[in-house]
């Protein structure tokens, strides 16, 4: 009987990851019945507001508009914006089948391993909250499939635009994303390199994250004056600061005076200190008598000036807060807001066995990393597994030199990647056989 259930397991994969993926979310949001909501949530929420108005006269650029239009193709209603979120999650699982099938799993070990990276808790609870993870991680899970399927060999026209609309999405998304298209292109420029090469009709990815990154930077430019992606620039320079705000010039003697204070009552209540600079933001506000917009700029001069004057103490915080906190696993919940008493007890036991597993596995993934340069160095070949390494690392190094602050929210998207990356090499090495020769 039992034999028959897990036969029946690798015989309908897709049947499997459907109905999994459907009882599973049906059994936490039973228990859970929320929709939660951060302080980032509200920046969305008001921009799928005047996206479904077709009004953005006058905004002033906080958010980009690729996750609020999920919202506003809800209604509004943030109850169905996460069904939606929720649905794209099964989607995502089995986008994820297909990957591992192009990268030549077997069909049993890769229907159970999306059964198991579909299964932290993380996962659901990032699709039950009104943050951008959940479409994040669909849209990274189609730019992987988009490469596997043909953008190394021949590629059509169509699927390199379509590739490309994938990577645009994702700048719609984050504008951060942009370098993407550039690394995904100097891989394919990298395998059997000629000068020839270097320019190949693999440049039509670049079309839509520029029209992207640019579209919405002239929309910035049109209300604001500020031809930026987003209008937060100058926060999140300032974030990366907040260590050593008081080494700054007397000409920022009011933004650093209440910077560091602020700092000190987070160190004191034990709140997010990487936070400080928005817990000041109205005493900043009221000292400075300056708009959301125009403080932004002056945090830019200041938190440039700091890292100028300070560049080992900025060095130290790239280093040793901002990259370290890429890898860590967090969880987006209110743990109290369970709708069923008790159940969230039950819940964070089982995330922290799964926390822990997780956890091993992205140090796994971090200590493979040299191995991976030097086995491309030595063979000089340019595996997936090698390309998969080196974007998640770039990543991770771009996101700790940009800013300080839910540094491990930007890991989330890569990290079935990352265990996709452990269980490639492990089999590479003949410790897993996982895949087809």
């Amino acid at each position: 009987m039992l034999k028959r259930f897990f036969n029946s397991i690798s015989q309908k994969p897709l049947i499997t990851l459907i109905l999994f993926g459907v009882l599973f979310r049906l059994f936490i949001v039973l228990f859970y019945q929320h929709v939660t909501i951060f302080p980032d949530s509200e920046g969305y929420i008001y921009l799928g507001r005047l996206l479904s108005e077709l009004q953005l006269s006058g905004y002033v650029g906080e958010r980009t508009p690729g996750y609020p239009l999920l919202i506003t193709l809800a209604g509004n209603n943030l109850t169905l914006t996460v069904f939606f979120q929720l649905t794209i999650g099964i989607f995502t699982s089995i986008l994820l089948y297909k990957n591992l099938l192009l990268l030549k799993f077997h069909p049993k070990p890769a229907v159970w391993l999306c059964l198991f990276l579909s299964a932290f808790l993380h996962v659901i609870f990032y699709e039950t909250a009104i943050l951008t993870e959940a479409l994040t991680l669909f849209f990274m899970t189609l730019a992987v499939y988009c490469y596997l399927r043909s953008f190394m060999e021949n590629p059509s026209l169509k699927a390199l635009l379509f590739f490309g609309f994938v990577l645009g999405y994702l700048v719609f998304i984050k504008p951060f994303y942009i370098f993407l298209p550039f690394l995904f292109y100097g891989f394919f420029v990298l395998k059997d390199f000629h000068f020839r090469q270097i320019i190949n009709k693999r440049i039509l990815i670049f079309i839509f994250p520029i029209v992207s990154f640019l579209g919405w930077s002239y929309v910035n430019k049109i209300n604001t004056g500020r031809f930026v992606p987003t209008t937060f620039y100058g926060y999140n320079v300032a974030q990366n600061c907040v260590y050593f705000a008081e080494k700054t010039p007397d000409e920022f003697k009011t933004i650093r005076e209440i910077y560091v204070q602020h700092r000190e009552i987070a160190k004191k209540e034990h709140s997010d200190i990487a936070m400080s600079i928005w817990f000041a933001y109205d005493d900043l506000r009221n000292a400075t008598g300056l708009s959301f917009i125009e403080l932004s700029d002056q945090l830019n001069q200041f938190g440039k000036t700091a890292i100028q004057n300070n560049p080992v103490d900025y060095l130290k915080q790239v280093l040793f807060r901002s990259w370290v906190d890429f890898w860590k696993v967090d969880m987006y919940w209110n743990y109290h807001d369970f709708k069923v008493p008790y159940s969230n007890k039950v819940f964070i036991g089982i995330w922290y066995i799964q926390m822990a597993v997780l956890q091993l596995l992205k140090i796994i993934f971090v200590v493979l990393i040299p191995f991976q340069l030097f086995d491309f160095f030595t063979r000089k070949k340019i595996t997936p597994e090698f390309v998969f390494s080196m974007i998640i690392f770039c990543t991770s190094v771009l996101q700790a030199i940009s800013t300080y602050g839910n540094n491990s929210r930007f890991s989330y998207p890569f990290e079935s990647l990352m265990v996709i990356v452990v269980l490639l090499y492990g089999n590479r090495k003949g410790y897993l056989p996982l895949r087809k020769h």
